[in-house]
């Protein structure tokens, strides 16, 4: 898999925040703060991985995932979510995301997922 990142989220933070302890583990990560400017980003260059929330303002996580994979078969989107529904975790993956995770985001789980 890539070493190319991508998280993407609404909470500032949350970006700075996994975006720093990526990069100590070895990736090369970039951050994004909506759907459409996620969608920008891959559009432009390739990504390994989308680490993407599902719900922000504008367009949402299940959607961009589903743009995502459509125009870039093999790309590897995982969604996460303070609160996991069933039905939400049916439907992102039927957007085509790889793994929903619940957030906050294990780090441990998220690195063993990602090796």
């Amino acid at each position: 898999m890539s070493g190319r990142m991508l998280v993407v989220d609404d909470d500032r933070d949350m970006v700075r925040t996994l975006c720093d302890v990526l990069r100590l583990r070895g990736f090369q990560v970039q951050g994004a703060h909506s759907g459409e400017e996620a969608l920008a980003l891959v559009d432009r260059q390739p990504y390994g991985v989308v680490l993407m929330d599902i719900k922000m303002p504008g367009m949402e996580g299940t959607e961009a995932c589903r743009v995502m994979v459509q125009r870039h078969p093999g790309l590897r989107v995982i969604l996460m979510t303070a609160h996991v529904p069933i039905d939400a975790i049916h439907d992102a993956e039927r957007e085509g995301a790889w793994r929903v995770m619940r957030k906050p985001v294990e780090i441990a789980e998220l690195l063993a997922l990602l090796g």
